[in-house]
């Protein structure tokens, strides 16, 4: 088993999986979200960059199946897709589809509303994506 450090710069956002949140930075200058752990602002070069609380919800904007997995814990969830989420806040993250949504309905497809939540899978740590029903990104709640 492969033990992995984990970075300074990701640290808050892997302590809130573990947590049970969804973290995100955000630039207090230019009010732009950052897709990943910065250490200046892409759009505005502003080290003002602080850690908010995501709601989880977003639409998927791209998704690929998976039929061999490239790491041991991940091996149960073959075939799986990743997906890629357009979160709520107007940031990027990569998910797995919640296997049993797989089995009682549809593939997601683009344009889907889901809910990310975080998942263990051995001593890993990711992103579950659940489908919802009705999803309108105009009604969700921002943080």
């Amino acid at each position: 088993m492969h033990s992995f450090a984990t970075p300074l710069c990701v640290k808050p956002f892997v302590d809130g999986l573990k947590a049970g949140e969804i973290r995100y930075q955000f630039c207090s200058r230019c009010q732009l979200p950052q897709s990943l752990s910065r250490y200046r602002c892409l759009a505005c070069g502003s080290k003002s960059l602080q850690w908010k609380q995501s709601t989880g919800l977003g639409e998927v904007e791209a998704l690929t199946d998976i039929g061999r997995a490239s790491d041991p814990a991940f091996q149960a969830l073959v075939p799986y897709a990743i997906v890629l989420v357009c979160m709520r806040e107007g940031f990027r993250l990569m998910a797995i589809q919640d296997p049993e949504s797989r089995t009682r309905g549809p593939m997601l497809r683009i344009g889907d509303g889901v809910m990310l939540s975080p998942r263990l899978w051995g001593q890993r740590i990711g992103l579950l994506a659940k489908p919802i029903e009705v999803f309108d990104p105009r009604e969700a709640p921002l943080s």
